[in-house]
């Protein structure tokens, strides 16, 4: 019987499914997208109808090659990812290896267990055409606004920067936000602390003004009513008791478990992702490949009733009847696709504690998250104990509210604890006498607008309906490699690089960077996909309004559009411009006849009319100028760090700073350096050579070798994230998971 070949997306993949389904079948992987819109060209025909022009991505020839060599005399299974973007691959592929789309050769599944594959080759579907009109039009959309408004950006920032659809509304989002706290002015108000039975709280009112809506501002009014507080005798005043329900959580989704794992595991989103990828197609545990959980892209809380059962049964072998939960019925956020379930293990039987040592330290976090909040939400809600005693002075002038939590019923929190109970839980009643000490007076200030993190703008793009869950790793790692973002610890801040050219799109492109807009885009990429809209007539009113702008845009267009006065002064004593070149900011005075460079470090803000720079101070080193004897400074130039005489211009010696890779020479244990092309592509060569060593590459060689073959393991970038890769046998490896040679 001839084989059947079935076509995934990644090996790792390939590998778990070809385990479950056997010798009767072939399973290759395309190693994700294989034909796309050219680089080097706009390749979109807009001439009545719009028409992509599709090619081979460059270096995915041999992969192409090689599938329509297995695919000969061969019944052909897809089975790309089940979501927009492996519908349009399963199309790619369709066309390239000459399937017919009126055949049934697509397959989905939404978890990679051996039945649910077993099942999926047994009921192959048609290519949903409708799918991949809605991803083909996400597609050309990006390209119609990246491939006009780049060169734009180039011409006015002199440099080689880049536009996207939807990053653009992104970075509207973390600028506005940071023109918010830049403009925040900090207002002093007081605070009277005390504590109460071991709990640390505060004054909530006085004399009847509610502190909290309106703390005290006057110095004088706040120490008089502490001073008062503190001659007095305090008593309970009033005890309520209750019995509140904490309830289960959700299980996640994507944009959840971004949220979480950010917040808990610190990881950002693109590792979040790239890890739930791992779990998803399978990782390698006692000599077998499991898949550990569902697909990872889904914006649905749904769980099958077969997962339910199950979770059911192990949480009352577990830990008994009562702590299985109720079935929820929940409302997904609007325009959810409901594609998938929720994410969850694939085997709740399969515990974290049973994976312990078997998994890398990043996995088994990950894992251990999604296992416990998907078990926490089919268990029943946690039941706590409530006291909120109320104290007050002898004349109720002041009051202190304290709450006091004991949880009489552990629920889900036998899984998910959330340490939601106080230490101590008093019996109290009215009018008994207590202690409010030690009291205390401090003088605060109002905190501005708090920045985004990576958790934060996850669900700001999500409740504006920005891109899928799909996107939003890519959307983070696409402003933090464009330079337009930094992260400072958890936090996202804009550059200066990246709130001017916001201004500039702003400006220039309003709808491109509304969120109203963008939202209503992902819509009618929704409508297209439902059947409801022709693709066709949203990209060409798209186009033709796009057009209409970019011609304005064209003919108004200044070169000089960045060129802000600063708070800056030149040698003529009048104030400096800030204009942006190839290299970053400098400044240069109005006449131009003066320029200055803009130390490394130095805090540029805009506030929308005027620039204000700290200039930093360059580093000064403990070593003399050779020309002058003068001491000499750390610097930021053109190409990057250089070490410079403290009285330039006077005096002009420089030499550059070497700029070492991470790893030492594959061929002599050397140094290596890193080194610039004359195209300004990295490179890398050994320090000895050409004298006694000749290694140089392209990619930056690391400490590890290769479990398998003891070869140098290199870093390469992959989908915003880094991996080190072998380049002998081609496997690749993440660094926590390897041991320095």
């Amino acid at each position: 019987m001839t084989k059947k070949l079935v076509i995934v997306e990644s090996p790792a993949k390939a590998k778990t499914i070809q385990k479950y389904l056997g010798k009767d079948y072939e399973v290759s992987s395309s190693q994700g997208h294989v034909r796309d819109l050219p680089e080097s060209k706009f390749g979109v025909k807009i001439n009545g109808k719009i028409e992509p022009e599709f090619e081979i991505i460059e270096g995915k020839e041999k992969i192409v090659k090689e599938l329509k060599s297995l695919s000969k005399g061969k019944e052909v299974l897809l089975a790309t990812d089940n979501d927009r973007e492996g519908e349009a691959i399963a199309w790619h592929l369709a066309s390239i290896l000459d399937l017919s789309l009126n055949e049934k050769n697509r397959i989905v599944f939404n978890e990679i267990t051996e039945n649910v594959i077993k099942e999926a080759v047994k009921k192959p579907r048609n290519v949903d055409i409708k799918m991949v009109n809605s991803q083909l039009t996400r597609r050309i959309l990006d390209r119609i606004v990246g491939y006009e408004i780049s060169p734009l950006l180039w011409r006015v920032f002199k440099g080689k920067l880049s536009a996207g659809r939807v990053q653009s509304a992104a970075l509207r989002i973390l600028v506005d936000q940071e023109k918010k706290i830049i403009a925040f002015k900090p207002q002093k108000y007081y605070e009277i602390k005390a504590e109460i039975f071991n709990e640390k709280t505060k004054l909530e009112s006085f004399d009847g003004q509610d502190l909290e809506k309106k703390p005290f501002k006057d110095e004088k009014e706040a120490k008089e009513a502490f001073e008062y507080l503190k001659r007095s005798k305090f008593k309970v005043l009033n005890v309520k008791e209750e019995e509140i329900k904490t309830k289960s959580p959700l299980p996640f989704k994507t944009s959840t478990l971004q949220q979480s794992a950010s917040s808990i595991l610190n990881f950002p989103v693109s590792k979040t992702m790239k890890l739930a990828q791992q779990l998803y197609e399978g990782v390698e545990i006692d000599g077998e490949t499991v898949a550990l959980i569902t697909y990872m892209r889904t914006d649905s809380y749904r769980i099958s009733d077969v997962a339910k059962k199950s979770a059911r049964d192990y949480i009352q072998k577990n830990w008994g009847k009562e702590f299985c939960g109720e079935s929820k019925s929940v409302k997904n956020v609007h325009n959810a696709q409901d594609a998938h379930e929720a994410i969850r293990p694939t085997y709740v039987e399969v515990s974290p504690e049973s994976l312990k040592g078997k998994l890398s330290k990043d996995l088994f976090a990950l894992y251990s998250m999604i296992w416990k909040r998907f078990v926490a939400s089919q268990m029943a809600d946690s039941i706590y104990k409530k006291r909120t005693v109320t104290v007050s002075d002898e004349k109720n002038r002041g009051i202190f509210v304290v709450e006091f939590k004991k949880r009489i019923f552990d629920g889900f929190e036998k899984v998910e604890d959330t340490k939601a109970q106080t230490k101590y839980f008093p019996d109290v009643k009215i009018d008994q006498r207590i202690e409010v000490n030690p009291l205390s007076i401090s003088e605060e200030m109002t905190s501005p607008p708090p920045r985004y993190t990576e958790a934060t703008l996850v669900k700001k793009l999500e409740t504006v309906g920005i891109g899928r869950p799909s996107t939003y790793a890519t959307i983070i790692q696409t402003l933090i490699d464009r330079k337009y973002v930094e992260r400072e610890k958890k936090n996202l801040v804009p550059t200066f690089l990246g709130i001017i050219v916001s201004e500039f799109l702003s400006k220039e492109f309003p709808k491109i960077v509304d969120l109203k807009f963008t939202a209503s885009m992902e819509e009618e990429l929704d409508l297209i996909e439902s059947g409801k809209a022709d693709w066709q007539k949203i990209l060409k009113e798209f186009n033709e309004d796009f057009e209409k702008n970019l011609k304005s845009v064209k003919s108004n267009l200044k070169e000089s559009f960045i060129s802000i006065e600063t708070d800056i002064k030149g040698p003529d004593g009048e104030y400096m411009y800030l204009k942006y070149g190839r290299y970053g900011p400098y400044l240069e005075s109005k006449e131009g006849t003066h320029k200055m460079n803009i130390p490394s470090g130095s805090k540029i803000e805009y506030n929308g009319e005027k620039v204000h720079i700290e200039m930093a101070t360059p580093e000064l080193l403990d070593e003399k100028c050779p020309k002058c004897g003068a001491p000499l400074v750390k610097r930021v130039g053109k190409y990057g760090e250089f070490i410079s005489c403290s009285r330039y211009p006077e005096c002009d010696y420089t030499r550059t700073i070497p700029k070492y890779a991470r790893g030492k020479c594959p061929k002599c244990g050397g140094k290596v350096l890193e080194r610039k092309s004359k195209k300004g592509k990295t490179f890398f060569i050994c320090e000895n050579n050409p004298k006694t060593c000749d290694f140089i590459s392209w990619y930056e060689p690391s400490n590890y070798k290769c479990p398998d073959d003891g070869e140098t393991l290199y870093y390469k970038k992959k989908k915003g994230s880094e991996v080190l890769f072998c380049p002998t046998c081609k496997k690749e490896f993440e660094e926590s998971d390897l041991e320095k040679d």
